[in-house]
């Protein structure tokens, strides 16, 4: 077996290159550390253990990384209970601590391995794209035997090239998405929100606008909407490409951006939806919390009513199909409740027929809107309801 040469710093070196050394270190059983440089980027590192990783680590969003995965892959694990290990161990080292954690019970080792899979996917995707970026212009060392962190002996073993090749597949499709200059470190911002108003959305783009705070990146927010960062970015591509959203490399906090129309502004008035669609929920909440409302949503139609004897809301939404009962049934509830008799009914639904209309009416609906909801629709939903409302309540 050849041995692997080491101690020497391997410059202007390619991507190509790089990745047939990997697949070397894998040939050729290698036990020890590679450390790669690009540019101006803090370093990252590779431990290996007879030719398998058993810890990556570093780039310029380490920390964010870490938190992120541990919030993740050890959910019941607290920032003081995280203190509190890595005191006791006189350690920030986190391969130290993840040894810990497994040790104590925080984490089974199956969990440790797809934490340490998705950690070392993460790193190879940027080490990717910043050589591509940077021309193919990066540097390499490899330290054979590397014991400056022991930890690493300890952690599960991963294969690192059935993890590259499925990276390599997920760069492909970033840059195929036009992506290539756009790291997924970077937040993601609504720029313009007038010109978001003006489209017509899906449930899914709502959904994944309503959670666009400035403050997360791409892979966060992706984690947040259930989806690889690849299909969330595609829902948003259009607005992006409207520059309607943009990323930033700095965090921007965003309380309300989704506003093209100024509407009653009242804490204290406070709108309600019953849609079995928890993403439907969520995407009225963003746009109604930016309008100063209070907001409630109902996923379950059976406990509506009750819920709204309790604390009465000064407009409903109400989808339209949901199961056991529908929004017209509900609506006629509604009318036949003293208390809630004259609360702004809207229908809210996919279906946008005559007919529907016609009904939405005769069980007293005041008013009827399609979806995808588009934001500045709702909004003149809001102001006409609410001002009726608020005018029959002065007379």
């Amino acid at each position: 077996m050849s041995k692997v040469e080491t101690a020497i710093k391997h410059t202007n070196v390619g991507l190509k290159e790089l990745l047939v050394k990997l697949q070397e270190l894998t040939n050729l059983q290698f036990s020890g550390s590679l450390q790669i440089s690009i540019g101006n980027h803090p370093n990252w590192t590779f431990w290996f253990r007879l030719g398998r990783l058993s810890w990556s680590d570093g780039g310029t969003n380490s920390q964010e990384r870490w938190q992120r995965h541990l919030a993740t892959f050890v959910p019941d694990l607290k920032a003081p209970q995280l203190k509190e290990i890595a005191t006791a161990e006189n350690t920030k080292d986190r391969c130290s601590i993840l040894v810990q954690l497994l040790n104590q019970g925080w984490v089974q080792r199956q969990q440790l391995t797809e934490l340490m899979l998705s950690f070392t996917g993460e790193i190879l995707f940027d080490v990717i794209q910043s050589s591509q970026i940077s021309g193919n212009c990066l540097s390499y060392e490899l330290i054979s035997d590397d014991l400056t962190n022991k930890s690493t002996l300890i952690l599960p073993m991963i294969e690192v090239i059935p993890t590259l090749k499925q990276t390599l597949q997920t760069w492909q499709q970033w840059q195929n998405q036009g992506l290539a200059s756009y790291s997924p470190n970077l937040f993601l911002v609504i720029q313009q929100s007038e010109l978001i108003s003006k489209e017509s959305l899906s449930e899914s783009q709502l959904s994944i606008i309503s959670l666009i705070d400035g403050m997360q990146n791409v892979r966060s927010l992706a984690l947040k909407t259930g989806l690889d960062m690849v299909t969330m970015i595609q829902f948003l591509l259009p607005l992006v490409k409207l520059k309607a959203i943009s990323f930033s490399k700095v965090p921007k906090n965003q309380k309300s951006r989704i506003s093209p129309d100024r509407v009653l502004n009242n804490k204290n008035t406070l709108i309600a939806c019953v849609d079995d669609s928890p993403g439907v929920c969520r995407a009225l909440e963003k746009i109604i919390n930016t309008q100063g409302f209070g907001f409630v949503g109902i996923q379950e139609p059976l406990k509506a009513l009750p819920s709204f004897l309790k604390n009465k809301p000064d407009l409903i939404f109400l989808d339209l199909v949901m199961p056991i009962t529908n929004g017209y049934e509900l609506c006629t509830q509604l009318r036949k409740t003293p208390s809630l008799k004259n609360v702004p009914v809207v229908i809210l639904t996919g279906k946008d027929g005559l007919v529907d209309r016609m009904r939405a009416k005769m069980v007293g609906a005041n008013d009827f809107l399609s979806k995808p909801v588009k934001v500045a629709e709702l909004i003149k939903v809001l102001n006409k309801n609410l001002s009726q409302s608020t005018q029959e309540e002065s007379t």
